[in-house]
């Protein structure tokens, strides 16, 4: 095989393997990850904006360091010769695989902000052709390695519980209402003591104004006291002078 053979073969073989990335696609599972159990958080998307995932670059790396080894062993001349051509050719092909790894397995994705259910926000990213729209109800699917995010196409059927489910139910009901009804008992107590308290400040402050102002009387001067009013007498008019003159009486004329 002559040596513009190999090396189109080898260059093929290098840009396949570097192109065979990974898939981020929410909707892709690896062989390993099937069947699998993978924990399930309901929240909402409350956030996303576009990024770019990069390929780490080490399959191509790796593929084009032997494929430059390889072809830089080709090179004519002794065994030095064929050495210094295979390490160079590594070190090349290991520049030109990361290359063709970042060329080809470069994208862009979408990180989303979910907020759980229980408050606690967690980012993913992954790659699909939409982003999820904000508001979104999704499901989180986690495992130790990885992470995806999906609507929520879940429904809520209920379950009939057992009869030890439904005691247990009953009795934390029950604990429920007792605990509420302390609650509002212990209100209702301290609302009682404060008006208590209130009515007792009330009755010491009155009982204080009284002390002070019994205490501003005791303190006052007495009044003087007036001597008694003496009865007036009525003195005695005398009576007015009679000027009239007495008339004599005629003798009748027989």
């Amino acid at each position: 095989m002559n040596r513009s053979l190999k090396i189109c073969l080898v260059l093929g073989s290098l840009a396949g393997l570097a192109g065979c990335g990974t898939d981020y696609s929410p909707n892709t599972y690896a062989s390993g990850a099937a069947q699998q159990a993978q924990k399930v958080d309901a929240g909402i998307v409350v956030g996303f904006r576009e990024v770019l995932i990069s390929a780490n670059g080490t399959v191509g790396a790796v593929t084009g360091g032997a494929a430059g080894g390889v072809l830089g062993s080709q090179v004519g001349g002794g065994n030095m010769d064929q050495a210094l051509g295979g390490v160079l050719g590594s070190a090349v092909g290991g520049i030109v695989g990361s290359t063709i790894e970042h060329v080809t397995g470069d994208t862009k994705g979408w990180e989303y902000i979910v907020k759980k259910r229980n408050g606690d926000f967690i980012s993913v990213t992954q790659t699909e052709p939409k982003p999820l729209a904000l508001g979104q109800k999704v499901l989180v699917l986690s495992s130790a390695q990885q992470a995806r995010v999906i609507p929520d196409y879940s429904v809520d059927i209920p379950i009939e519980k057992t009869d030890a489910e439904k005691s247990a139910a009953e009795k934390d009901k029950l604990t429920e209402d007792k605990l509420r009804a302390d609650a509002e008992k212990a209100k209702f107590d301290a609302a009682k003591a404060k008006a208590d308290f209130e009515r007792a400040q009330a009755d010491a402050d009155r009982a204080k104004a009284e002390a002070a102002k019994a205490k501003a009387d005791a303190e006052k001067p007495p009044a003087p006291v007036m001597p008694p009013m003496q009865p007036m007498t009525q003195q005695p008019t005398n009576p007015a002078p009679d000027n009239t003159q007495p008339t004599e009486s005629k003798p009748q004329e027989e």
